[in-house]
Protein backbone atom coordinates (compact mmCIF):
# COMPACT_ATOMS: atom_id res chain seq x y z
CA UNK A 1 0.00 0.00 0.00
CA UNK A 2 1.33 3.41 -1.00
CA UNK A 3 -0.01 6.75 0.26
CA UNK A 4 -3.18 5.07 1.47
CA UNK A 5 -3.91 3.51 -1.94
CA UNK A 6 -4.04 -0.20 -2.68
CA UNK A 7 -1.40 -1.67 -4.99
CA UNK A 8 -3.55 -3.53 -7.51
CA UNK A 9 -0.73 -4.73 -9.74
CA UNK A 10 -0.91 -8.34 -10.86
CA UNK A 11 1.52 -10.42 -8.79
CA UNK A 12 3.83 -13.10 -10.21
CA UNK A 13 6.50 -14.99 -8.29
CA UNK A 14 9.68 -16.48 -9.75
CA UNK A 15 11.60 -19.03 -7.66
CA UNK A 16 14.70 -21.12 -8.33
CA UNK A 17 14.64 -24.87 -7.57
CA UNK A 18 17.65 -26.57 -6.00
CA UNK A 19 16.68 -29.99 -7.31
CA UNK A 20 14.19 -30.77 -10.03
CA UNK A 21 13.68 -34.42 -9.07
CA UNK A 22 13.63 -34.01 -5.30
CA UNK A 23 10.17 -33.80 -3.73
CA UNK A 24 11.34 -32.08 -0.57
CA UNK A 25 13.32 -29.40 -2.40
CA UNK A 26 10.49 -28.76 -4.86
CA UNK A 27 8.02 -28.52 -1.99
CA UNK A 28 10.22 -25.87 -0.38
CA UNK A 29 10.38 -23.99 -3.68
CA UNK A 30 6.60 -24.13 -4.10
CA UNK A 31 6.09 -22.99 -0.51
CA UNK A 32 8.35 -20.00 -1.15
CA UNK A 33 6.61 -19.28 -4.45
CA UNK A 34 3.14 -19.25 -2.87
CA UNK A 35 4.22 -17.26 0.19
CA UNK A 36 5.48 -14.55 -2.13
CA UNK A 37 1.93 -14.37 -3.51
CA UNK A 38 0.40 -14.12 -0.04
CA UNK A 39 0.03 -17.85 0.61
CA UNK A 40 -1.90 -20.62 -1.10
CA UNK A 41 -4.38 -20.44 1.77
CA UNK A 42 -5.73 -17.23 0.27
CA UNK A 43 -7.60 -19.22 -2.38
CA UNK A 44 -7.79 -22.78 -0.97
CA UNK A 45 -9.76 -23.99 2.06
CA UNK A 46 -9.82 -27.35 3.85
CA UNK A 47 -13.24 -28.17 2.44
CA UNK A 48 -12.19 -27.58 -1.17
CA UNK A 49 -12.13 -30.00 -4.08
CA UNK A 50 -8.90 -29.17 -5.94
CA UNK A 51 -8.09 -30.29 -9.49
CA UNK A 52 -4.52 -30.27 -10.80
CA UNK A 53 -4.36 -29.78 -14.58
CA UNK A 54 -0.89 -30.76 -15.87
CA UNK A 55 0.31 -30.71 -19.48
CA UNK A 56 0.52 -34.33 -20.64
CA UNK A 57 -0.03 -34.02 -24.38
CA UNK A 58 1.80 -37.19 -25.50
CA UNK A 59 3.28 -40.32 -23.90
CA UNK A 60 6.80 -39.03 -23.21
CA UNK A 61 9.04 -38.75 -20.16
CA UNK A 62 9.18 -35.36 -18.44
CA UNK A 63 12.95 -35.14 -18.93
CA UNK A 64 12.30 -34.14 -22.57
CA UNK A 65 10.70 -30.91 -21.37
CA UNK A 66 7.45 -31.65 -23.20
CA UNK A 67 5.27 -32.61 -20.21
CA UNK A 68 4.78 -31.54 -16.61
CA UNK A 69 7.27 -32.87 -14.07
CA UNK A 70 5.44 -35.47 -11.89
CA UNK A 71 7.80 -34.71 -9.00
CA UNK A 72 6.62 -31.09 -9.01
CA UNK A 73 3.02 -32.32 -8.96
CA UNK A 74 3.84 -34.63 -6.04
CA UNK A 75 5.36 -31.73 -4.12
CA UNK A 76 2.21 -29.68 -4.74
CA UNK A 77 0.04 -32.57 -3.54
CA UNK A 78 2.07 -32.74 -0.33
CA UNK A 79 1.49 -29.02 0.24
CA UNK A 80 -2.23 -29.44 -0.31
CA UNK A 81 -2.30 -32.39 2.08
CA UNK A 82 -0.65 -30.18 4.69
CA UNK A 83 -3.73 -27.96 4.36
CA UNK A 84 -6.00 -31.00 4.83
CA UNK A 85 -7.69 -30.31 1.51
CA UNK A 86 -10.82 -32.45 1.23
CA UNK A 87 -10.18 -33.91 -2.23
CA UNK A 88 -7.36 -33.72 -4.79
CA UNK A 89 -7.69 -34.97 -8.38
CA UNK A 90 -5.28 -34.93 -11.32
CA UNK A 91 -7.15 -34.42 -14.58
CA UNK A 92 -5.97 -34.28 -18.18
CA UNK A 93 -7.13 -34.94 -21.73
CA UNK A 94 -4.29 -35.71 -24.13
CA UNK A 95 -4.02 -34.46 -27.72
CA UNK A 96 -6.43 -35.50 -30.47
CA UNK A 97 -6.32 -39.23 -31.09
CA UNK A 98 -3.99 -40.02 -28.20
CA UNK A 99 -4.70 -42.28 -25.23
CA UNK A 100 -4.56 -40.26 -22.01
CA UNK A 101 -3.80 -43.42 -20.00
CA UNK A 102 -0.60 -43.89 -22.01
CA UNK A 103 0.36 -40.32 -21.22
CA UNK A 104 -0.23 -40.83 -17.48
CA UNK A 105 1.93 -43.95 -17.63
CA UNK A 106 4.85 -42.66 -19.73
CA UNK A 107 5.12 -39.34 -17.90
CA UNK A 108 5.42 -40.96 -14.47
CA UNK A 109 2.10 -39.53 -13.23
CA UNK A 110 0.44 -42.96 -12.89
CA UNK A 111 3.06 -44.33 -10.50
CA UNK A 112 3.14 -41.10 -8.51
CA UNK A 113 -0.65 -40.80 -8.25
CA UNK A 114 -1.04 -44.40 -7.09
CA UNK A 115 1.60 -43.88 -4.43
CA UNK A 116 -0.05 -40.65 -3.23
CA UNK A 117 -3.57 -42.18 -3.51
CA UNK A 118 -4.74 -39.36 -5.78
CA UNK A 119 -7.25 -40.25 -8.53
CA UNK A 120 -6.32 -39.73 -12.17
CA UNK A 121 -9.18 -38.56 -14.40
CA UNK A 122 -9.11 -38.94 -18.17
CA UNK A 123 -11.14 -35.90 -19.18
CA UNK A 124 -11.90 -37.46 -22.56
CA UNK A 125 -14.02 -40.03 -20.72
CA UNK A 126 -15.58 -37.58 -18.31
CA UNK A 127 -19.19 -36.45 -18.42
CA UNK A 128 -19.48 -33.17 -20.29
CA UNK A 129 -22.02 -30.44 -19.57
CA UNK A 130 -22.79 -27.44 -21.80
CA UNK A 131 -21.92 -24.06 -20.30
CA UNK A 132 -23.13 -20.74 -21.69
CA UNK A 133 -20.61 -18.09 -22.67
CA UNK A 134 -22.36 -14.75 -23.03
CA UNK A 135 -19.13 -12.85 -23.73
CA UNK A 136 -17.69 -15.41 -26.13
CA UNK A 137 -16.44 -14.19 -29.50
CA UNK A 138 -16.27 -17.49 -31.41
CA UNK A 139 -18.16 -19.70 -28.95
CA UNK A 140 -21.37 -18.89 -27.06
CA UNK A 141 -21.50 -22.38 -25.53
CA UNK A 142 -18.83 -24.96 -24.74
CA UNK A 143 -19.05 -28.44 -23.28
CA UNK A 144 -16.88 -28.64 -20.17
CA UNK A 145 -15.99 -31.80 -18.17
CA UNK A 146 -17.82 -32.01 -14.86
CA UNK A 147 -14.51 -32.70 -13.10
CA UNK A 148 -13.44 -29.19 -14.09
CA UNK A 149 -16.75 -27.37 -13.70
CA UNK A 150 -17.42 -28.85 -10.25
CA UNK A 151 -13.93 -28.11 -8.85
CA UNK A 152 -13.60 -25.44 -6.18
CA UNK A 153 -10.11 -24.58 -7.42
CA UNK A 154 -8.27 -25.58 -10.59
CA UNK A 155 -4.47 -25.40 -10.38
CA UNK A 156 -2.97 -25.12 -13.84
CA UNK A 157 0.48 -26.74 -14.31
CA UNK A 158 1.76 -25.95 -17.83
CA UNK A 159 5.34 -26.33 -19.01
CA UNK A 160 7.65 -23.45 -19.95
CA UNK A 161 8.05 -24.07 -23.67
CA UNK A 162 7.89 -22.86 -27.24
CA UNK A 163 5.29 -24.12 -29.69
CA UNK A 164 4.83 -24.71 -33.42
CA UNK A 165 1.48 -22.87 -33.55
CA UNK A 166 2.44 -19.88 -31.38
CA UNK A 167 5.68 -18.39 -30.07
CA UNK A 168 4.95 -19.91 -26.63
CA UNK A 169 2.68 -22.50 -25.03
CA UNK A 170 1.92 -21.70 -21.40
CA UNK A 171 -1.01 -21.45 -18.96
CA UNK A 172 -3.88 -20.17 -21.09
CA UNK A 173 -3.18 -22.68 -23.84
CA UNK A 174 -2.76 -25.56 -21.39
CA UNK A 175 -6.45 -25.33 -20.51
CA UNK A 176 -7.24 -26.52 -24.04
CA UNK A 177 -6.64 -30.01 -22.66
CA UNK A 178 -9.99 -29.96 -20.83
CA UNK A 179 -12.27 -29.71 -23.86
CA UNK A 180 -13.86 -32.43 -25.96
CA UNK A 181 -11.79 -33.81 -28.87
CA UNK A 182 -14.32 -32.52 -31.40
CA UNK A 183 -13.85 -29.01 -30.04
CA UNK A 184 -10.06 -29.38 -30.17
CA UNK A 185 -10.38 -29.97 -33.89
CA UNK A 186 -12.89 -27.13 -34.30
CA UNK A 187 -10.60 -24.71 -32.44
CA UNK A 188 -8.05 -25.09 -35.26
CA UNK A 189 -10.70 -24.78 -37.97
CA UNK A 190 -12.11 -21.59 -36.46
CA UNK A 191 -9.66 -19.26 -34.70
CA UNK A 192 -7.38 -21.04 -32.26
CA UNK A 193 -6.17 -17.94 -30.40
CA UNK A 194 -9.66 -16.53 -29.83
CA UNK A 195 -11.06 -19.98 -29.00
CA UNK A 196 -8.39 -20.38 -26.29
CA UNK A 197 -9.47 -17.05 -24.83
CA UNK A 198 -13.17 -17.96 -25.00
CA UNK A 199 -12.42 -21.23 -23.21
CA UNK A 200 -10.55 -19.46 -20.43
CA UNK A 201 -13.55 -17.22 -19.82
CA UNK A 202 -15.18 -20.42 -18.52
CA UNK A 203 -12.26 -22.32 -16.96
CA UNK A 204 -9.71 -19.65 -15.99
CA UNK A 205 -7.63 -21.38 -13.29
CA UNK A 206 -7.45 -20.09 -9.73
CA UNK A 207 -3.70 -20.62 -9.62
CA UNK A 208 -1.17 -21.13 -12.41
CA UNK A 209 2.14 -22.85 -11.61
CA UNK A 210 4.37 -22.83 -14.68
CA UNK A 211 6.78 -25.75 -14.60
CA UNK A 212 10.18 -24.44 -15.59
CA UNK A 213 12.10 -27.26 -13.93
CA UNK A 214 12.72 -28.65 -17.42
CA UNK A 215 11.23 -26.52 -20.19
CA UNK A 216 11.56 -26.81 -23.95
CA UNK A 217 13.05 -24.49 -26.55
CA UNK A 218 13.35 -24.61 -30.32
CA UNK A 219 10.82 -26.81 -32.09
CA UNK A 220 8.30 -27.20 -29.27
CA UNK A 221 5.97 -28.55 -28.03
CA UNK A 222 7.43 -32.02 -28.74
CA UNK A 223 10.54 -31.93 -30.93
CA UNK A 224 12.42 -29.13 -29.18
CA UNK A 225 15.41 -29.33 -26.88
CA UNK A 226 15.14 -29.56 -23.07
CA UNK A 227 15.73 -26.23 -21.34
CA UNK A 228 16.90 -26.90 -17.80
CA UNK A 229 15.82 -23.64 -16.21
CA UNK A 230 15.11 -24.94 -12.66
CA UNK A 231 12.31 -22.40 -12.26
CA UNK A 232 8.78 -22.18 -10.89
CA UNK A 233 6.64 -19.23 -12.02
CA UNK A 234 3.34 -18.80 -10.14
CA UNK A 235 0.42 -16.39 -10.12
CA UNK A 236 -3.28 -16.14 -9.39
CA UNK A 237 -3.46 -14.22 -12.71
CA UNK A 238 -2.91 -16.71 -15.54
CA UNK A 239 -2.39 -13.98 -18.15
CA UNK A 240 0.27 -12.30 -16.01
CA UNK A 241 1.98 -15.66 -15.40
CA UNK A 242 2.11 -16.25 -19.16
CA UNK A 243 3.44 -12.75 -19.80
CA UNK A 244 6.23 -13.07 -17.25
CA UNK A 245 7.13 -16.60 -18.36
CA UNK A 246 7.26 -15.47 -21.98
CA UNK A 247 9.57 -12.62 -20.97
CA UNK A 248 11.79 -15.08 -19.10
CA UNK A 249 12.11 -16.94 -22.43
CA UNK A 250 13.14 -13.70 -24.14
CA UNK A 251 9.87 -13.49 -26.07
CA UNK A 252 7.61 -10.42 -26.04
CA UNK A 253 4.25 -11.56 -24.60
CA UNK A 254 2.41 -9.54 -27.23
CA UNK A 255 3.95 -11.70 -29.97
CA UNK A 256 1.57 -14.46 -28.87
CA UNK A 257 -1.89 -13.56 -30.09
CA UNK A 258 -3.87 -15.42 -27.44
CA UNK A 259 -2.04 -13.57 -24.64
CA UNK A 260 -2.81 -10.23 -26.29
CA UNK A 261 -6.47 -11.16 -26.79
CA UNK A 262 -6.79 -12.40 -23.21
CA UNK A 263 -5.66 -9.04 -21.85
CA UNK A 264 -7.85 -7.08 -24.26
CA UNK A 265 -10.88 -9.13 -23.19
CA UNK A 266 -10.32 -8.66 -19.47
CA UNK A 267 -8.81 -11.99 -18.36
CA UNK A 268 -5.67 -10.51 -16.83
CA UNK A 269 -2.60 -8.35 -17.31
CA UNK A 270 -0.03 -8.98 -20.05
CA UNK A 271 1.89 -5.71 -19.67
CA UNK A 272 5.01 -6.70 -17.74
CA UNK A 273 5.58 -3.06 -16.72
CA UNK A 274 2.30 -3.26 -14.80
CA UNK A 275 3.03 -6.63 -13.18
CA UNK A 276 4.74 -6.90 -9.79
CA UNK A 277 7.36 -9.65 -10.07
CA UNK A 278 8.48 -11.00 -6.69
CA UNK A 279 11.26 -13.41 -5.77
CA UNK A 280 13.79 -13.54 -8.59
CA UNK A 281 13.60 -10.93 -11.31
CA UNK A 282 13.09 -11.67 -15.00
CA UNK A 283 16.58 -10.31 -15.65
CA UNK A 284 18.16 -12.63 -13.06
CA UNK A 285 16.73 -15.87 -14.41
CA UNK A 286 15.80 -15.19 -18.02
CA UNK A 287 17.62 -16.04 -21.20
CA UNK A 288 16.57 -16.09 -24.86
CA UNK A 289 15.10 -19.47 -25.75
CA UNK A 290 16.19 -20.92 -29.08
CA UNK A 291 13.66 -19.97 -31.71
CA UNK A 292 13.35 -20.80 -35.36
CA UNK A 293 12.11 -17.57 -36.91
CA UNK A 294 10.78 -17.15 -40.42
CA UNK A 295 13.39 -14.46 -41.05
CA UNK A 296 16.28 -16.80 -40.21
CA UNK A 297 14.85 -19.57 -42.38
CA UNK A 298 14.42 -17.19 -45.33
CA UNK A 299 18.10 -16.28 -45.18
CA UNK A 300 19.18 -19.83 -46.02
CA UNK A 301 20.86 -20.40 -49.38
CA UNK A 302 18.28 -23.04 -50.27
CA UNK A 303 15.60 -20.40 -50.78
CA UNK A 304 17.57 -18.58 -53.46
CA UNK A 305 18.58 -21.89 -55.06
CA UNK A 306 15.10 -23.41 -55.36
CA UNK A 307 12.99 -20.28 -55.73
CA UNK A 308 10.77 -20.81 -52.71
CA UNK A 309 8.82 -17.63 -51.95
CA UNK A 310 6.57 -16.40 -49.12
CA UNK A 311 3.82 -13.81 -49.48
CA UNK A 312 2.76 -12.47 -46.07
CA UNK A 313 -0.31 -10.25 -46.18
CA UNK A 314 -0.65 -9.61 -42.46
CA UNK A 315 -0.62 -13.14 -41.06
CA UNK A 316 -0.95 -13.66 -37.30
CA UNK A 317 1.51 -15.48 -35.04
CA UNK A 318 -0.32 -18.77 -35.59
CA UNK A 319 0.30 -19.10 -39.33
CA UNK A 320 3.76 -17.56 -38.95
CA UNK A 321 4.73 -20.25 -36.44
CA UNK A 322 3.24 -23.13 -38.45
CA UNK A 323 4.94 -22.05 -41.67
CA UNK A 324 8.23 -21.48 -39.85
CA UNK A 325 8.07 -24.98 -38.36
CA UNK A 326 7.19 -26.49 -41.74
CA UNK A 327 9.89 -24.79 -43.81
CA UNK A 328 12.66 -25.23 -41.23
CA UNK A 329 11.76 -28.93 -41.20
CA UNK A 330 11.92 -29.00 -45.00
CA UNK A 331 15.39 -27.47 -44.92
CA UNK A 332 16.59 -29.87 -42.21
CA UNK A 333 15.24 -32.97 -43.95
CA UNK A 334 16.32 -31.95 -47.46
CA UNK A 335 12.76 -31.63 -48.75
CA UNK A 336 13.05 -28.12 -50.16
CA UNK A 337 14.02 -29.31 -53.70
CA UNK A 338 10.59 -30.93 -53.95
CA UNK A 339 9.04 -27.50 -53.43
CA UNK A 340 11.10 -25.62 -56.01
CA UNK A 341 9.31 -22.63 -57.56
CA UNK A 342 6.65 -22.72 -54.81
CA UNK A 343 4.95 -19.70 -53.28
CA UNK A 344 3.47 -19.95 -49.77
CA UNK A 345 0.70 -17.37 -49.29
CA UNK A 346 -0.82 -16.28 -45.95
CA UNK A 347 -2.43 -13.31 -44.24
CA UNK A 348 -5.74 -11.68 -43.40
CA UNK A 349 -5.19 -8.74 -45.79
CA UNK A 350 -4.78 -10.90 -48.88
CA UNK A 351 -6.70 -9.77 -51.97
CA UNK A 352 -7.31 -11.56 -55.28
CA UNK A 353 -5.11 -8.93 -56.93
CA UNK A 354 -2.16 -10.17 -54.87
CA UNK A 355 -2.54 -13.53 -56.60
CA UNK A 356 -2.19 -12.12 -60.11
CA UNK A 357 0.89 -13.16 -62.09
CA UNK A 358 1.95 -15.74 -59.48
CA UNK A 359 3.79 -18.58 -61.18
CA UNK A 360 4.64 -22.10 -60.14
CA UNK A 361 3.06 -24.00 -57.28
CA UNK A 362 0.85 -21.98 -54.92
CA UNK A 363 0.18 -23.15 -51.36
CA UNK A 364 -2.40 -21.16 -49.37
CA UNK A 365 -1.81 -21.22 -45.61
CA UNK A 366 -4.70 -20.76 -43.19
CA UNK A 367 -8.36 -19.81 -43.20
CA UNK A 368 -7.64 -16.19 -44.16
CA UNK A 369 -6.69 -17.39 -47.68
CA UNK A 370 -9.79 -19.47 -48.39
CA UNK A 371 -11.39 -16.72 -50.52
CA UNK A 372 -8.62 -17.04 -53.15
CA UNK A 373 -8.48 -20.83 -53.29
CA UNK A 374 -9.20 -22.55 -56.58
CA UNK A 375 -7.90 -24.88 -59.24
CA UNK A 376 -4.15 -25.34 -59.20
CA UNK A 377 -3.73 -24.17 -55.61
CA UNK A 378 -3.19 -26.24 -52.46
CA UNK A 379 -5.24 -24.95 -49.54
CA UNK A 380 -4.12 -25.69 -45.96
CA UNK A 381 -7.27 -25.04 -43.92
CA UNK A 382 -7.29 -24.05 -40.25
CA UNK A 383 -6.71 -21.03 -38.02
CA UNK A 384 -3.92 -21.88 -37.86
CA UNK A 385 -3.60 -25.21 -39.69
CA UNK A 386 -2.42 -28.09 -37.50
CA UNK A 387 1.20 -28.91 -38.37
CA UNK A 388 0.45 -32.65 -38.71
CA UNK A 389 -2.46 -32.00 -41.08
CA UNK A 390 -0.19 -29.70 -43.09
CA UNK A 391 2.53 -32.33 -43.41
CA UNK A 392 -0.01 -34.97 -44.40
CA UNK A 393 -1.44 -32.73 -47.13
CA UNK A 394 2.04 -31.96 -48.48
CA UNK A 395 3.03 -35.61 -48.78
CA UNK A 396 4.98 -36.37 -45.62
CA UNK A 397 5.04 -39.99 -44.43
CA UNK A 398 5.88 -41.69 -41.14
CA UNK A 399 9.43 -42.11 -42.41
CA UNK A 400 9.83 -38.33 -42.22
CA UNK A 401 9.56 -38.43 -38.42
CA UNK A 402 12.82 -39.20 -36.63
CA UNK A 403 11.06 -41.17 -33.93
CA UNK A 404 7.32 -41.52 -34.25
CA UNK A 405 6.74 -44.35 -31.74
CA UNK A 406 5.29 -41.98 -29.14
CA UNK A 407 3.36 -40.14 -31.89
CA UNK A 408 1.85 -43.18 -33.59
CA UNK A 409 -1.64 -42.94 -32.09
CA UNK A 410 -1.70 -39.19 -32.67
CA UNK A 411 -0.57 -39.57 -36.29
CA UNK A 412 -3.42 -41.96 -37.05
CA UNK A 413 -5.93 -39.27 -36.16
CA UNK A 414 -4.45 -37.09 -38.93
CA UNK A 415 -4.61 -39.76 -41.64
CA UNK A 416 -1.44 -41.77 -41.25
CA UNK A 417 -2.21 -45.48 -41.16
Amino acid sequence: MKDGSIDRKALVSIVRCKGIDNVSQLKDALHESFNLLGGIGTIIRRSDHVVLKPNLLLPVDHSRGAVTNPVLAEALIDLLNDLDVRRIVIAEGSVIGEDTARCFQSSGFKEMAERKKVPLVDLKKDEFAPMGLSNGVVYRMLKIPKTISEADVVINMPVLKTHDCFPVSLGLKNMKGVIHERDKQRFHLLDLAQCIVDLNKLVLPGLTVIDGTVGMEGMGPVYGEPANMKLIISSFDCVAADAVASSVMGIDPYETSYITLAEEQGLGCADVSKIKVVGKSIEEVGRPFKRITLESVLQSEEFATYGVRIVDAGACSGCHSVLTALISDMVEKGKLPGFANTTFVMGQNLSPKDMENMEGTIILVGSCTRHVRGEGKTYLKGCPPHILAVKKTLGYTKDDFDNFSFLETHLKSFGWS
